[in-house]
């Protein structure tokens, strides 16, 4: 989360931290640690614009104006999914408030809000409100509406396109208070609705199209896309094939070995030819939360490996 406030340095926000029992360290270059919190300082004169997204509320001008007079914000980052502590980042947001901390936004997507209703929706703990309280719904450029910051919740986002924008985003908000809520396992191949007055909808995971690995917005865990109700899919099986190394980090590999782009034929070699372990829908979830990225989907192989190989993108595991 992002903070603007008072602080010029990481150590007044520690020490703020440290008077309500909240342990943290400053930031660094190594990967959080499970329940550990991380502060930096982030010195921007124009913080005041990265606050104009949020959920159903805007910012207020008046509120607008006391951010762009911080120059300076709090980035906290927390070791653990949303869902499973809402009240304990509740803590840490009433903490900075009370510390001098002016506003809030999530950088995992960009959702920016006043204090009190973002403390409100998380301590209440229910599954829509922290998710609305976190994410946002964007429009895309051929239409499609797509959410933004469900690897808060080691999800993916999700992504449809429907005549209707206010239609498709209940659709999104369903879908993705599903996955939160219900703690279903869910692969390419699936379907889903969110009423029985319109048709299921096959989906299929792709890797995240939209954003750049650095990006705190970019989505290891890929987008889930919405296809049309009779659409061709790939067909789900009750064991998933969990490539071991990780399919994408093996072409990664090939392709960095032999210093130019993967042919479509070779590409398909490796999908063939990598090693590969059957296991339950659940195992195949916690190797992928362990590893920190979902893998590229074999039967898409080519298609999705044009985006991971992006230049925009940098696999390091």
């Amino acid at each position: 989360m992002l903070v603007p406030g008072p602080w010029r340095d990481s150590q007044e926000v520690i020490r703020a931290l440290g008077t309500r029992g909240i342990d943290a360290t400053q930031s660094e270059d190594t990967a959080i640690r499970a329940g550990e919190y991380r502060v930096d300082i982030v010195e921007d004169p124009g913080l005041a614009a990265g606050f104009s997204s949020g959920r159903n509320v805007a910012l207020c001008d008046e509120l607008i104006s006391r951010i762009g007079q911080c120059g300076f914000a709090a980035l906290v980052e927390a070791g653990h999914r949303l869902d499973q502590k809402p009240p304990e980042i509740a803590k840490l947001g009433r903490t900075l408030r009370d510390a001098g901390g002016v506003a809030v936004r999530m950088e995992a997507s960009g959702a920016a809000s006043a204090w009190e209703p973002w403390l409100e929706r998380l301590e209440s703990g229910a599954a829509f409100d922290v998710y609305a309280c976190s994410t946002l719904i964007v429009e895309g450029d051929r239409g499609e509406l797509f959410t933004c910051g469900m690897h808060q919740f080691d999800l993916p986002d999700a992504q449809i396109e429907l005549g209707d924008p206010s239609e498709a985003a209940a659709w999104l908000d369903a879908f993705c208070v599903y996955q939160i809520e219900e703690c279903k396992v869910l692969a390419s191949g699936h379907s889903f609705r969110p009423s029985s007055r319109v048709a299921k909808r096959p989906f299929e995971r792709w890797p995240d199209h939209r954003h750049q690995d650095g990006d705190g917005r970019y989505n290891p865990f890929g987008i889930w896309r919405f296809l049309q109700p009779d659409a061709k899919t790939i067909q789900p099986s009750e064991l998933s094939l969990v490539f071991m190394p990780s399919l994408a980090a093996t072409l990664m590999a090939a392709e960095r070995d032999q210093g130019r782009p993967l042919t479509r034929l070779e590409v398909a070699n490796i999908v063939s030819s990598s090693p590969v372990v059957a296991m339950t829908p659940t195992d195949a979830l916690a190797v992928e939360r362990s590893r920190g990225y979902a893998d590229i989907e074999p039967e898409r192989a080519w298609d999705q490996w044009q985006i991971v190989r992006s230049p925009r993108l940098t696999l390091v595991r």
